[in-house]
């Protein structure tokens, strides 16, 4: 259905009306947007550039780094370094072996420019004003991790669900990742409906972050393999050294949502040693917990 669709479409406005007041200082930082991708069907890849291209004003966005993690399928290898080629501010770089998702953002960022680092997933759609937001709260808070407010787009039908209420990110001792309500007491400390919303984790989809704090800060655990539970590392690091994450309500960008994985058992290997790797760097005495 995806190749149906059209690569660049309008979405529903789906922000509060408090969002489209908002104004924007013209010397907010500059992005570079990190796309890494395996596989990734050829539209939905398309969309995801179009649309940071369709909304992010070009004064702010340095450039879009696409990451090929040795893409194997046809399409994805001379017809898009051709179609690449015509877009404006758009790389592509080509890995030779296989390096995963985490690594693979590890490449991309070696070779950005913008002030601000937003790692993306390659089968996103962004909404009109998604990046100012994140780039303002970086500007005056630069020891934080951010995230837009994630929608949801429909894998079969590829339509867009905005998501009803405030969430946050939680994890649990298992070290697997959950959405939970604001709770009361976070609500409190928010001054408006559009203040950034404290949150304990940040889903992996789209993060962002100084480009020099995520430098200095560790980068992604290089030592963590392939995929899975990356975001969680990143947001215990975050927090344990002093800085802040959060969720910036005025920013939404739209994540296709599969409800089927390859659930091999290379995949599950390496979730497992993921976490481990996790509670054995930071949980310190409740790792316990974990095991």
């Amino acid at each position: 259905l995806s190749e149906r669709i059209a690569l660049r479409r309008d979405l529903p406005e789906v922000r509060h009306p408090l969002c489209l007041q908002q104004k924007y200082d013209s010397s907010l930082p500059t992005a570079s947007v990190i796309i890494c991708f395996h596989d990734e069907a050829w539209s939905t890849l398309l969309r995801t550039v179009h649309s940071i291209m369709d909304t992010a004003p070009k004064a702010f966005l340095k450039d879009i780094i696409l990451v090929d993690d040795l893409s194997q399928q046809g399409p994805l290898k001379s017809a898009l370094s051709e179609y690449i080629s015509k877009l404006d501010g758009v790389k592509l770089i080509r890995s030779n072996k296989r390096l995963g998702v985490i690594r693979g953002r590890m490449l991309g960022a070696a070779r950005a420019t913008g002030d601000v680092l937003i790692f993306m997933d390659s089968h996103c759609e962004c909404q009109k004003g998604w990046l100012e937001p994140l780039l303002a709260r970086l500007s005056s808070n630069r020891n934080s991790v951010v995230s837009p407010v994630i929608d949801v787009i429909d894998w079969k039908t590829f339509q867009y669900y905005h998501s009803v209420g405030l969430h946050r990110g939680v994890f649990d001792w298992k070290l697997d990742f959950h959405w939970e309500p604001v709770p009361e007491r976070e609500e409190k400390v928010r001054q408006s409906p559009i203040s950034p919303i404290r949150s304990p984790a940040v889903a992996g989809a789209v993060v962002a972050m100084d480009r020099h704090y995520f430098q200095n800060t560790g980068a992604y655990d290089s030592d963590m393999t392939m995929w899975g539970a990356e975001n969680l590392e990143l947001s215990i690091r975050t927090w344990l050294c002093g800085g802040s994450v959060e969720i910036i309500p005025c920013s939404r960008v739209g994540h296709v949502y599969r409800n089927h994985f390859p659930r091999t058992f290379s995949y599950e290997e390496a979730m497992v040693r993921n976490k481990i790797r996790i509670a054995e760097t930071w949980l310190g005495p409740f790792k316990e917990n974990f095991y």
